[in-house]
């Protein structure tokens, strides 16, 4: 079986490789170019091109229909396909027209309702099952049990570059930058759209309040927690402490989010994505 996902998993193409992983990139349009994400496109570059533009925003398009059906036809073999919410883009629906078109029957496509590193790690699980010659039932029980057992949020200082992506609502948007406030924007399981958690005042209350969130939704079982940020390590260091302070949490190397995504949220975005540690210990690792 090959895993097949897209480029807001946040995997690296060098551990797609080794977990055998086959990455579609979105493409991310800035003033008169068109880059490939993680590819011809990297997060320091895009800050930089935000930092030298500073009115310019970018755009993003998903893979076409005709992206996922090329890469399709490079297998004979079963396809899992597993990509970001489609409440969020249309990347989960170009990969199931694709695969009307080359063979509905050997391939299945999971629209997983969540992004980022939540994203990766039910890819892994699944990537991790095919090495374990797993069987397909059995790998898709196992995606399901990571992906209703994580959680992902995020948070923003700058919410132009959210509101200009359509995102989120455009009135609301103006209404928490004029007024200062940081919101804090999680998953709707129902329905894999962005679902307000709360907002603060400062980044530091907003800080609190997302290790507040983690911490009561997994009590006092240990976590394993993917910290991420877009261009803002200090605040991403700062939200490492406090969540470590009143988690017994184990964390991943901190991760910077790929272009794709650092499109949508800019360089002030901060977040984590959650899930007990016997989870993870029990699909994503060796």
């Amino acid at each position: 079986m090959k895993i097949i996902t897209d480029t807001a998993s946040n995997i690296s193409f060098d551990a797609a490789k080794i977990l055998n992983i086959h990455v579609v990139p979105f493409h991310i349009h800035f003033m008169d170019q068109t880059y490939l994400d993680g590819i011809t496109l990297t997060p320091d570059k895009l800050y930089q091109l935000y930092q030298d533009n500073p009115n310019e925003i970018s755009k993003t398009s998903q893979p076409s229909v005709g992206d996922f059906a090329d890469i399709y036809n490079q297998y004979d073999e079963e396809i899992l396909s597993i990509h970001l919410s489609s409440g969020l883009s249309g990347a989960y629906s170009s990969a199931v027209n694709a695969a009307k078109l080359v063979d509905e029957k050997r391939i299945t496509v999971i629209d997983t309702k969540t992004v980022g590193p939540a994203l990766g790690w039910i890819v892994e699980t699944a990537a991790r099952g095919v090495q374990k010659k797993w069987s397909k039932e059995r790998i898709l029980e196992a995606i399901e049990e990571v992906r209703k057992n994580t959680i992902t949020m995020v948070s923003f200082s700058d919410l132009k570059y959210l509101i200009n992506s359509g995102r989120i609502s455009h009135l609301q948007g103006i209404m928490a930058s004029v007024l200062k406030i940081k919101p804090i924007i999680g998953m709707n399981e129902s329905d894999g759209r962005y679902s307000n958690l709360g907002k603060e005042i400062t980044v530091q209350k907003t800080i609190n309040k997302m290790s507040t969130l983690v911490a009561n939704r997994f009590g006092n079982v240990k976590i394993r927690i993917q910290l991420m940020h877009g261009n803002n390590l200090s605040k991403a260091a700062d939200l490492q402490k406090t969540m470590l302070s009143m988690i017994d949490g184990f964390e991943n190397k901190l991760m910077t989010i790929t272009p794709v995504l650092g499109a949508h949220a800019g360089p002030t975005v901060i977040g984590v994505a959650a899930m007990p540690e016997s989870v993870y210990a029990t699909y994503l690792t060796d």
